[in-house]
């Protein structure tokens, strides 16, 4: 039985077990931002890790549990600073510029990462062609979103509309901004941040009799 004193975890993995996971996966994104997520086999993986391919099947079942793990992870990241930014937050609008601005922020200063979202999101599929990352982790992402937006229209600082609607008009331009700088390096992601927070609070301000 796995231990979850000083040599555990709580979720039954050892830290050495944590910690080779954890090196696995970052060997896997510096492998899929160099070589594509097409050509980043697990024996290449294991090359650039040091390790054996028997190590990455011995963490995980295979390459699409690898995957699913490196989004998780690249999310996770991101939503450390785009929390601390929301929670900080005076007022809705200014959570909602936090939010946006802190979503672009991490495109700007992670382009490999983005990189590799972007690659994963287009490549990973299933046998029959269909997105391998499906809706329910974007639901989750909109679920959030939108929580922040019928707080701003409670509070009475913003006007009325349709919550889900707008949600998916703001990540999408914001997922937008991550396609644009896959395509183009020289792409001006702050540029587009400032301008893309401008047009919402337009956009979402109660008029003021």
């Amino acid at each position: 039985m796995r231990s979850n004193n000083a040599t555990g975890s709580h979720d039954g993995r050892t830290f050495i077990e944590q910690a080779r996971r954890a090196q696995i996966i970052e060997a896997a994104i510096e492998t899929i931002a160099e070589l594509g997520y097409a050509r980043a086999s697990l024996a290449e993986i294991a090359r650039r890790a040091g390790i054996s391919k028997g190590v990455i099947s011995y963490h995980f079942a295979g390459k699409d549990e690898l995957t699913e793990q490196i989004v998780l992870e690249l999310y996770t990241r991101a939503g450390a600073g785009i929390g601390d930014r929301v929670d900080s937050a005076e007022s809705a609008a200014a959570a909602l510029r936090g939010y946006v601005e802190a979503n672009l922020d991490f495109i700007a200063g992670h382009p490999e990462q983005v990189r590799v979202l972007v690659d994963i999101f287009m490549n990973f599929r299933h046998p029959d062609g269909s997105p391998h990352i499906d809706a329910d982790g974007q639901d989750g992402l909109l679920g959030h979103l939108g929580s922040l937006l019928h707080q701003g229209q409670e509070a009475g600082e913003f006007r009325e509309f349709a919550v889900r609607p707008m949600a998916i008009v703001i990540r999408s331009a914001i997922d937008a901004a991550s396609g644009q700088l896959a395509l183009d390096p020289a792409f001006d992601v702050r540029a587009y941040a400032a301008e893309l927070v401008a047009t919402l609070e337009r956009a979402t301000r109660k008029d003021q009799p």
